[in-house]
């Protein structure tokens, strides 16, 4: 079991890491699209689905110049996509991370303005991994090189865990993407929200990729609207967006770029040493003396040689355990966070009337764990709809 749990926790954490030489896949979504004209402008009548199919190309444009990226389209053109499809689009293409772009609308009018960035709400990842967990296929697709390991094993609740887990980890990337969207969006826009929002909007569905929706303005406020329009300002967003996509790809691969910088220095270092002892050794001696002189000299720069080498050998080791040791931690925090996640299902107080009051904090999931019987057949009992219940509701159990 402790080795299954190690392989899943180190899948999912590189998952999330971007090597520096492997291209980072990024899916635009542009919102709405053909019979979909999303909002409208309120003086001068522009479309959302025009605009942010415009911006989308703009950052498209962005990331395929740049050799660290590669981005795809859920649509390219004013065609209309169904929701659910433009999440298995990105995933088809494999792509690492989603950006959905739209444009907002009030009917409050100009009273509100300003950019704003949403990522995926917990409700809407909990509701996600009941639909994957009934779904074995699914699973798979999810979890990769994990699932072959998940389906030959039959411990009960292991499913839940790892996919619970991985989707903590995209939850997590996505609220990084999304402050670092916004940190570069203020550079050009008013922002309404100044941190990344959680809301249950369909087109984040897809809990195993990060995904990001970017609200670029109200088109229901004359000005925004205005500068919407244009399409200089257009420009000015795509590139916000692409610098902020820039700046989170960086800070998740600057480990692995400083210990490439670290390796090309001691590389030329070490060549320099090395003609440097081969100078020295093609001189030829003058006099006996010289020669018992060249021979000790030779001694010398094979005994430094030998230290240099020693030292270089015990600096990897130092990185290397370094790296274990850091490993280590991350593993040993998601087991901590599971452990305190099962001990707080631990301390539901178990009804032997066959039913339960649901107390805060506490799922499906953790309820059924208690009762000794399966998420599944308490939604039967119960008449759920996607796993949802609320403080206070009476369920039954048996």
């Amino acid at each position: 079991m402790k080795q299954v749990i190690r392989f899943i926790v180190f899948s999912t954490l590189s998952l999330f890491s971007f090597s520096t030489f492997a291209k980072t896949i990024v899916a635009i979504d542009a919102g709405h699209g053909g019979k979909d004209p999303g909002a409208i402008g309120k003086n001068l009548g522009i479309l959302e689905k025009s605009v942010t199919l415009a911006i989308s190309k703009e950052l498209k444009a962005l990331l395929d110049a740049d050799p660290n990226f590669k981005a795809v389209m859920t649509r390219s053109g004013d065609y209309f996509i169904q929701l659910p499809q433009r999440t298995e689009i990105a995933r088809k293409h494999r792509a690492d991370l989603l950006v959905s772009i739209h444009a907002d609308s009030s009917p409050r009018g100009d009273s509100l303005k300003g950019a704003s960035v949403w990522v995926l709400s917990n409700s809407r990842a909990s509701d996600e991994m009941g639909k994957w967990l009934e779904d074995h296929e699914k699973q798979s697709e999810l979890l990769g090189g994990a699932g072959s390991v998940l389906s030959s094993n039959n411990e009960r609740y292991l499913n839940q865990t790892v996919l619970d887990l991985q989707f903590s980890h995209s939850q997590r990337a996505g609220y990084e993407l999304g402050k670092s969207i916004l940190a570069k969006m203020s550079n050009v826009a008013a922002l309404a929200k100044s941190s990344p929002q959680h809301a249950s909007l369909s087109v984040l569905r897809s809990p195993d990729i990060p995904s990001v929706l970017v609200e670029t303005g109200f088109l229901s406020n004359s000005t925004e609207e205005a500068k919407l329009a244009s399409a200089n300002y257009r420009k000015q967003v795509a590139r916000a967006i692409y610098n902020g996509l820039v700046a989170y790809r960086a800070k998740n691969a600057v480990a692995s770029s400083s210990v490439s910088k670290k390796s090309d220095k001691e590389d030329k270092q070490n060549k320099k040493e090395e003609k440097t002892a081969k100078a020295d050794l093609t001189k030829k001696p003058a006099s006996e003396k010289q020669e018992k002189n060249t021979q000790s000299d030779k001694t010398k720069l094979k005994e430094k040689s030998k230290k240099e080498d020693k030292k270089e050998d015990s600096a990897k080791t130092n990185k290397k355990k370094e790296q274990q040791l850091k490993e280590k931690t991350a593993l040993e925090k998601d087991q901590k966070n599971q452990s305190k996640k099962s001990d707080s299902q631990r301390e539901i107080k178990v009804s032997n009337s066959g039913y339960h009051i649901v107390q805060q904090d506490e799922t499906v999931y953790s309820i059924a764990r208690a009762y000794g019987t399966t998420p599944q057949k308490i939604s039967e009992l119960n008449n759920l709809k996607n796993y949802q219940i609320t403080v206070g509701k009476k369920l039954k159990v048996k």
